[in-house]
């Protein structure tokens, strides 16, 4: 084990001073529970689902203090796909044993759906953005300001400056053709405090940030940003532009990662899912790990992360910043992998294959453990024939709960924690969400964790 007050935590821009106040653990995306003891699971105890609730739609859980637990949560169209119609959404406040809802805001407005963002700043208040809106609430989630943001497409939640100020931009997802707009707000208006900035392309992935500078994954070039506050203008370093294609056979990238000398993500991120990414991915290439120096944008470099055709993903890998190890995965061909990056050199660690994860990770770094999803499904429901029949039936009876609970027929989940450093499972339990989870969970207050996925949040302790 390593001594907690060696680990480095993720503490730049103005966060709620408590582990897991938005979304990754930070806005540099380690997507590291620093500041708070692991799991420890110890031969003889094992995972077991302690609560569940049906949670549909939701996209995040996040933290405040002990005890305080948040989840996004929000509408969905009932045909024709995510942005087909526009959704409100709302954020609750829920019980951290039981999971039960004990506050929630009203329907906001929002817009075309893509999965947005809560976190805790610094002031107290809870912020969120979904849709085309920004709104600031109180910790016990009454609705202090809203402000509709300058695009009409959806944005792909935020982050926080040093200076206080959210960060946020646009995204054209799936299809990835419109450049993104970059917009900076004032935390206690929400008002803008810098003319909306159009990139010169599109930015699928979300934002990370240093506290002072932004970096921005577009489909060919990585931008960093950063807020000249005595102008009021969003300011593009023209000097560091890493260039990563993307070749004819791959798509663009997704969120990125700071480490203490590089920016990390991964590319193919354009898919066409539904209730599981295995076999949607819609470029032929296989899917690659980057990355770039973040003080000389010539060295960039890449990795495959399984060599298999028609890789894909849509999230950022995670940094273990104690051993220096980089998590990556292809979730359309279900291959994880690490790596430790060692100077500017990958080197491998462990591979594991036919292990279908999609979601955000987290990490432990004072116990080495890595928590993970390994999806369980039936292959003959993934064929293209099978899943254009399906697809469209189960958008529509999704909606119903008594489908929901019926579905884990169809398909499941596992949460996985395995060891950090090899790879091995140490334990695993099945969860009961007829959808694979691929989006945002979060740490316990324990020695538990919050599982999440579009129709599901559980909360899984050892025992």
């Amino acid at each position: 084990m390593t001594d907690q007050a060696q680990i480095p935590v993720d503490e730049v821009g103005q966060y709620w001073p408590t582990p897991w106040s938005s979304e990754d653990g930070g806005s540099q995306r380690w997507c590291c529970a620093g500041g708070q003891a692991g799991l420890g699971i110890k031969p003889g105890e094992r995972l077991e689902v302690a609560a569940v609730i049906d949670a549909y739609a939701s996209d995040m859980v996040i933290r405040r203090n002990d005890g305080e637990l948040y989840a996004l949560r929000h509408e969905m169209p009932w045909t024709g796909g995510a942005q087909a119609a526009p959704v409100r959404g709302w954020t609750e406040k829920l019980d951290p044993i039981t999971l039960e809802v004990t506050a929630s805001t009203p329907k906001l407005p929002g817009g075309p759906y893509w999965p947005g963002g809560i976190g805790c700043h610094a002031n107290g208040d809870i912020y969120m953005v979904f849709g085309g809106w920004a709104h600031r609430l109180t910790a016990d989630l009454e609705v202090l300001a809203s402000h509709k943001l300058p695009v009409t497409r959806p944005h792909n939640s935020f982050v926080i400056l040093n200076g206080g100020e959210l960060v946020t931009k646009d995204c054209d997802a799936p299809v990835g053709l419109a450049p993104s707009t970059v917009s900076i707000l004032d935390p206690l208006t929400l008002l803008p405090v810098a003319v909306p900035l159009t990139l010169p392309e599109p930015s699928i992935g979300r934002l990370c940030s240093d506290g002072e500078n932004v970096f921005v994954i577009g489909t060919t070039k990585v931008f960093r940003l950063h807020l000249d506050r005595a102008a009021g203008k969003i300011v593009v370093d023209e000097d560091w532009q890493p260039s990563y294609g993307p070749a004819p056979g791959r798509s663009y990238g997704w969120d990125p990662v700071i480490t203490d000398q590089h920016l990390l993500w991964m590319d193919n991120g354009q898919n066409d899912t539904d209730v599981t990414m295995l076999d949607c991915g819609t470029a032929p290439d296989p899917v690659r790990l980057w990355w770039a120096r973040r003080d000389d944008a010539s060295k960039i470099d890449s990795v495959e992360i399984s060599g298999l055709a028609y890789g894909t993903e849509s999230n950022p890998p995670a940094w273990d910043p104690v051993g220096g190890v980089v998590i990556a995965y292809d979730a359309g061909n279900a291959v994880l992998r690490a790596w430790r990056l060692v100077g500017d050199t990958m080197e491998e660690l462990w591979r594991r294959d036919g292990f279908a994860h999609a979601g955000h990770l987290i990490l432990y770094p004072d116990t080495r453990e890595l928590v993970v999803q390994d999806w369980q499904q039936p292959k003959f429901l993934r064929r293209p024939l099978v899943r254009r029949i399906t697809r469209p039936v189960l958008q529509a009876l999704g909606k119903f709960a008594l489908v929901r609970k019926n579905g884990v027929a169809l398909g499941h989940d596992q949460l996985v924690v395995l060891d950090l450093d090899t790879g091995a499972d140490k334990a695993r339990v099945d969860v009961p969400s007829p959808c694979q989870g691929y989006l945002f969970p979060a740490p316990g207050f324990g020695r538990d964790l919050y599982y999440q996925s579009a129709t599901t949040i559980a909360r899984v302790a050892v025992v």
